[in-house]
C-alpha cells in the first residue's frame, strides 16, 4: 500500500493492490478521501484525461457530478466509466471519498456479460450491470467501514463475488501490449500483418473485448506518451517526431481533441496541481502508465 497526504490540506491518497486472484485483470485500487468542511476537491472541477483503462468509481460521503456540455449531472454512488475518447470534468458536491478500481485492458470482461465497447464514453450505474442487492451491500459496507483498508476489502470482496474467470483471448491482449510498447505509434495495418490476422476481424474483436477500436486505443496511448515526454522536458518538435505525428499541426489537432485544449494551454496551467501530482505518481502495473488528471 502506498500513501500520501496533501501539504496543508486535509486529504488522503492511498493505493492498494487487487486480490491476487484478480491481479491479471485489475491494475490497482486507489482511494482519495477529503471529508473536511473546506473540501479541496470542491474548489474546481477535476479534469480527467483519456486513458487506456476502464474504471469502476465508488463514492462515499457526498456524490460526484460530471460536467457535460455546460450542464452538471449527478452520478450514481457507484458506476463503471468506460474508456474515454476525450476529457471529462468531475466535481464533488461536498466532503467526499472516492475509490477507483483500475482495470487492465480487457480486464472488465472477466466481470460483466456485456460487450466492453458498450461502456465507451459513458458512466453506467453499477446496479444496472451487477445484482443491485450486491452493489448496495458493498456500498453499505464502505459507508460503515472505519478504515481505508476495510473499504478496499469490501470492494475486493465484491469483485471476487462478481468474477467469472472466462477464457482469455491471448491474441487481443498481445495486440494491446504491442500497441503499448510502441506508445501508440503503430497502425492497424501493421498490427494485422505482424499478427497474421484480417484487419477487419482485428478491429471488430479488439473493439468488443478491449472496449475501443485499435486506432483510438493507439491514439490515446500516443497522447499519453506525448504528455510524458513534455513533462520530461522534450520540445514539441521532438515530440512530433518521437510520437509519429505527420507535423506540428497534426499533433495540436490530435492533442486538442483529447485534452480539450492546445498543448500550450495544457502545460501552461494546472487546474489542480496537487491532486494531479499525487494521482499521477501512481504508476500502473501494466505497460500503460496512465496520466489521469491535468
Amino acid at each position: 500500500m502506498k500513501s500520501s497526504a496533501l501539504k496543508g490540506v486535509c486529504a488522503m491518497f492511498l493505493e492498494f493492490p487487487p486480490s491476487p486472484i484478480l491481479s491479471a485483470y485489475v491494475d490497482s485500487l486507489l482511494i482519495q478521501e477529503d471529508l473536511s468542511r473546506n473540501n479541496y476537491a470542491n474548489r474546481s472541477p477535476v479534469k480527467v484525461l483519456p486513458t487506456a483503462m476502464t474504471v469502476i468509481g465508488i463514492q462515499y460521503g457526498k456524490t460526484m457530478s460530471v460536467v457535460e456540455a455546460g450542464t452538471t449531472k449527478q452520478l450514481s454512488t457507484s458506476g463503471i466509466t468506460g474508456m474515454q475518447t476525450t476529457f471529462r470534468e468531475y466535481v464533488s458536491t461536498g466532503a467526499i471519498g472516492t475509490i477507483i478500481v483500475r482495470f487492465k485492458p480487457g480486464g472488465l470482461l472477466q466481470f460483466v456479460d456485456y460487450p466492453i465497447h458498450e461502456f465507451l464514453d459513458s458512466n453506467t450505474d453499477l446496479k444496472l450491470i451487477f445484482p443491485p442487492q450486491a452493489v448496495e451491500e458493498m456500498e453499505q459496507r464502505i459507508q460503515e467501514a472505519e478504515s481505508a483498508a476495510a473499504r478496499i476489502a469490501a470492494v475486493n470482496n465484491f469483485l471476487l463475488a462478481m468474477f467469472k474467470d472466462k477464457r482469455e483471448d491471448k491474441l487481443l491482449l498481445d495486440l494491446a501490449v504491442q500497441i503499448s510498447k510502441q506508445n501508440g505509434s503503430i497502425s492497424v495495418d501493421q498490427l494485422a500483418k505482424q499478427f497474421f490476422v484480417n484487419k477487419r476481424t482485428l478491429e471488430r474483436q479488439f473493439n468488443q473485448r478491449i472496449g475501443i477500436s485499435p486506432k483510438k486505443f493507439a491514439g490515446i496511448l500516443r497522447f499519453q506518451h506525448a504528455i510524458r515526454l513534455r513533462k520530461a522536458g522534450f520540445g514539441y518538435l521532438d515530440i512530433v517526431e518521437a510520437c509519429g505525428f505527420s507535423d506540428h499541426a497534426h499533433f495540436i489537432r490530435e492533442f486538442k481533441s483529447l485534452a480539450g485544449c492546445t498543448p500550450e494551454q495544457f502545460f501552461g496551467t494546472e487546474i489542480q496541481p496537487e491532486l494531479a501530482r499525487h494521482f499521477n505518481e501512481y504508476k500502473a502495473k501494466t505497460f500503460y502508465k496512465p496520466i489521469m488528471y491535468q
